[in-house]
């Protein structure tokens, strides 16, 4: 992925609407990139001040930590999603399995 690219998704990764394919490129291109990761750190920031003056909300926060946080969140989500592909393409290769062996069985008798 490319800064520009990356750049453009930072909004949505904010507001958690990447996909799961989307979301796991943009992390291993801010993970790589310092400016991308500065950018993204300023976005966020300005998006949790704002959020925080519209509901009235008044205390200080860590907005690095909290971005942080949201960072290894979706780290995790993209990891457990991953691995339920797996264990789904899993499940389906056994049961095809399953199914051409139980197949083969009762056409022998």
């Amino acid at each position: 992925m490319k800064c520009v690219e990356a750049k453009r998704l930072i909004n949505r990764f904010v507001e958690k609407k990447l996909s799961y394919d989307e979301l796991e490129q943009f992390l291993r291109h801010v993970e790589q990139c310092g400016d991308c990761m500065d950018e993204l750190d300023i976005y966020y920031t300005m998006h949790k001040a704002f959020d925080m003056l519209d509901t009235g909300s008044h205390q200080n926060y860590n907005f690095k930590k909290m971005l942080d946080d949201e960072l290894h969140a979706a780290r995790r989500a993209v990891l457990v999603h991953r691995i339920s592909l797996l264990l789904r393409d899993i499940f389906f290769a056994g049961l095809g399995v399953s199914l051409v062996l139980g197949l083969y069985f009762l056409f022998l008798r």
